[in-house]
Order: C-alpha cells, then sequence, then structure tokens
C-alpha cells in the first residue's frame, strides 16, 4: 500500500470520526428534558379543568367563569409539557392558560407564538409568562405587543430594558436555583418593568418550576414537587388577580 493511498485513509477515517463525534455531542446537547409522570397526569381532563390540544399548543380552560388568559413559554430544551402541573393549578383558578409549543424546545424559534393564543379569545385580558429561557421570550413579546396587560417571570430576567415599561411584572425566583448566576440576575435587575413585584420561594430549585427532574447544574429542591407547584401557582394566580382583574 503507498503512503498516498495510506495517507488517505486515515485522513478520511479521522474525518469521519470526527463527524460522528460532531452529531453525537449535537444530539446530546440539544436532548430536552422530557415530562415527568406527573406532568402527563395533568394533562388529562377532569370536571375542574378541560385540556386540549391545539395547533399552538394546549390549552388549561376552567369548568366555569374565565377571569382572564395566560399565554406560557417553556424553558428551553425543556418538553412544554413538563409545566402542565402549575399550569393546570393556575387554570383551576379561573384562568384560560396557553401552553405554547415552541420548535426544537427553544422559544426563541417562535417568539411570537402567544398571539396565536390570544387571537383564540380576544375578550379576556391577557398576561405572557414563561420559565427560564421561556421567561426571556415573554419579556420580548410583552415588550412589542402593548395589548399584554400582565407580565409572569418564573426563573428569568429581561434581555432587554424595559425599565421604562409601566406593564404589571411578577419576578418569581427559587431559593435554590443554581442555574441563575446571581452576578447576572443582579446586573439585570435594573432592567426589569417600574411595577415588578419580586419574590422568592424557599427551597425551590430551578427545575422545580416545572415537572421534568434534576436539571444539570442545578441545586437540589429542598421543598417537596406539589408544594413548588402549589406555591408558585399561588403566587402567580395572587398576581394575575391584581393585574387582570384588579380589586
Amino acid at each position: 500500500m503507498n503512503k498516498q493511498r495510506v495517507f488517505w485513509l486515515v485522513f478520511l477515517g479521522g474525518l469521519l470520526l470526527f463527524a460522528s463525534a460532531t452529531v453525537w455531542y449535537t444530539r446530546r446537547a440539544l436532548a430536552p428534558y422530557p415530562p415527568a409522570q406527573a406532568a402527563l397526569e395533568a394533562l388529562v381532563s377532569d370536571s375542574q379543568v378541560l385540556v386540549q390540544d391545539r395547533p399552538y399548543g394546549w390549552v388549561f380552560m376552567p369548568q366555569g367563569v374565565v377571569k382572564g388568559g395566560l399565554a406560557f413559554y417553556p424553558g428551553g430544551l425543556v418538553e412544554p409539557q413538563a409545566y402542565a402541573p402549575p399550569l393546570r393549578k393556575i387554570a383551576q383558578k379561573g384562568y384560560r392558560v396557553a401552553l405554547l409549543r415552541v420548535r426544537f424546545n427553544l422559544a426563541v424559534t417562535e417568539q411570537g407564538k402567544a398571539r396565536q393564543a390570544m387571537a383564540e379569545a380576544p375578550q379576556l385580558p391577557w398576561a405572557v409568562g414563561g420559565h427560564s429561557l421561556g421567561g426571556v421570550v415573554a419579556s420580548n413579546f410583552a415588550q412589542s405587543n402593548p395589548e399584554v396587560r400582565a407580565l409572569v417571570m418564573w426563573a428569568a430576567y429581561p434581555q432587554n430594558d424595559l425599565s421604562d415599561k409601566a406593564t404589571p411584572t411578577l419576578a418569581l425566583f427559587g431559593e435554590r436555583d443554581a442555574v441563575i448566576r446571581k452576578e447576572q440576575l443582579e446586573a439585570s435587575l435594573a432592567k426589569f418593568p417600574k411595577n415588578t413585584q419580586t419574590e422568592t420561594i424557599p427551597g425551590l430549585n430551578h427545575a422545580g418550576f416545572g415537572a421534568y427532574g434534576p436539571q444539570r447544574g442545578d441545586q437540589p429542591a429542598g421543598i417537596p414537587a406539589e408544594e413548588g407547584w402549589q406555591r408558585v401557582a399561588q403566587s402567580t394566580v395572587d398576581f394575575l388577580d391584581r393585574s387582570l382583574v384588579g380589586p
């Protein structure tokens, strides 16, 4: 076997190995967190909440008077169904909740998706919200869509400067969240709208806002999952009652 042939065999073998490693790494890096069993169970309708699969995602409809709407963007690389447990609890309190489905499980790929959910019930006062990266996208949507009456951010902070906006905003954090870097959060506090209510839930970690298991880089939660979902939902409902419904 001549040297030139050996060279090309080695070169092509190395190229194939590099391509295979790149594909493996990319698939691993972009693999989404799947919903836990509790999340799948929360997607089933009952006497309190009707759950519908819509082209843009899932809708949780309360059986009774509807006070307003919340369009919700999922966190980055988290399958949206994982947020069903806390969002269902919000719906039980009288809110139409739209859990948005986004391409590649990345809300940045469909930042205007909330518009589809809002268009189905234009008579309602609407808030937009999201977890982590989804919260960032929700803040971008609220900034460019004045019909949004309130903003809900779970474990997130604005990408853009919204300090001149008067949009009522809930900034909800977990005490044991190790995914959000404190220095980045502190540097972003001045970007929140002027009417921002900030709250930290003791014992809650980053992944505790949904039901998708442990997240890389996070701390273990200090409270049971069900308690975390209940506290997140109640804080959100209290905020929506003040911001969308009023006294």
